[in-house]
């Protein structure tokens, strides 16, 4: 390593790259930041990694490389997510060096149904994002001899005020609450949903980056674990942080939704509305479906790295997120109808 290292964070606009980006920088680093898009200040960077080939300004030596880049929707085809999550890997890999440090950042997901990465079959895996995370952690296993990967669950925002620099994946569930897209709180009994802050992520990364390469692949996970919130508490603070809001601004507040088992829901409940419900609920109970999966986790993480309590976090980012989504924090649910 150089007294002033090179350090690469790729998806350095994202909710998560952001964070790191903001963390190394307050540790001394000066990261240079990639995406799609690029972001404001003469060392952030424009590259469709895997798509084309890097700008000169990309071509290393790098010291750390920093992979955030992620595409988090779990609905892509599997062709698409391969070109999405694992194509920009192999991009990456080509950047680096047998002497550079890679992170690699995964999802907590990337087990899938059977509770490791090993197989390649789509049916192993609830959706083409898991499938993807896990086909990345193979390939950083297969291509490198050394490196950290970084696995974490569903990811909120800031813990001193809830700040996400994008929104997107879990924060369909205080859309759908307010819209009434969401008919009821279909999860298991015991289900449980982990959850943690960027900061958790950014603070991680940071060490890692500080520490230097490991002599192997070393793998952190990020979580509560056992003490992750169960998903009738997380649906509650949920509902809770909005009618603060709404109170706030003289909105009348979110009633509790009924709970049901996805049992008793695709039992009895989704025959009822694929016959009776018009086009419109449809449409949203078909995309409530594909949630159910992680609303039905009773087996907690094992986490290596176990991060503090996250209930207020979760509050927090709700609140930050009706404040920056006025608009649909404001509307007020449709009635379900035959």
């Amino acid at each position: 390593m150089t007294d002033s290292p090179r350090v690469l964070v790729t998806g350095a606009t994202g909710a998560v790259g952001a964070a790191v980006m903001r963390a190394l920088t307050a540790a001394g680093h000066r990261p240079h930041g990639v995406s799609r898009r690029g972001g404001a200040g003469p060392r952030q960077h424009v590259w469709q990694a895997g798509g084309e080939a890097p700008p000169p300004a990309l071509r290393g030596p790098w010291d750390t490389v920093v992979h955030c880049a992620a595409d988090t929707r779990w609905n892509l085809p599997f062709e698409d997510a391969e070109q999405a999550n694992v194509a920009p890997l192999r991009a990456v890999l080509d950047l680096t060096t047998p002497q550079t440090h890679l992170v690699h950042l995964s999802s907590s997901f990337a087990t899938g149904l059977a509770g490791d990465i090993t197989s390649p079959s789509p049916e192993s895996y609830r959706n083409s994002y898991e499938w993807s995370k896990a086909a990345t952690e193979r390939l950083v296993h297969a291509e490198r001899e050394g490196a950290d990967i970084v696995r974490f669950p569903v990811v909120m925002g800031a813990r001193a005020d809830g700040l996400l620099d994008r929104y997107s994946g879990f924060f369909w569930l205080p859309t759908s609450l307010c819209s009434g897209a969401v008919p009821a709180m279909v999860a298991e009994e015991k289900a449980l949903l982990d959850i943690v802050s960027t900061d958790d992520v950014a603070e991680h990364v940071t060490r890692l980056v500080a520490g230097g390469p490991p002599a192997g692949t070393r793998l952190s996970i990020l979580g509560r674990g056992d003490r992750a919130q169960p998903v009738a508490e997380v649906f509650e603070t949920v509902r809770a942080a909005l009618n603060t809001w709404r109170a706030e601004h003289a909105v009348a507040p979110l009633e509790r939704l009924p709970s049901m088992t996805p049992e008793q829901w695709n039992r009895f409940y989704l025959p009822f509305a694929e016959e009776h419900l018009d086009r419109a609920q449809l449409l949203r109970v078909t995309a409530f479906r594909a949630y159910q999966g992680y609303l039905s986790v009773t087996e907690p993480f094992e986490v290596t790295h176990r991060v503090p309590d996250t209930a207020l976090v979760l509050h927090r980012s709700i609140r930050r997120w009706a404040q920056t989504h006025a608009s649909a924090a404001r509307r007020i649910p449709r009635p379900w109808r035959t």
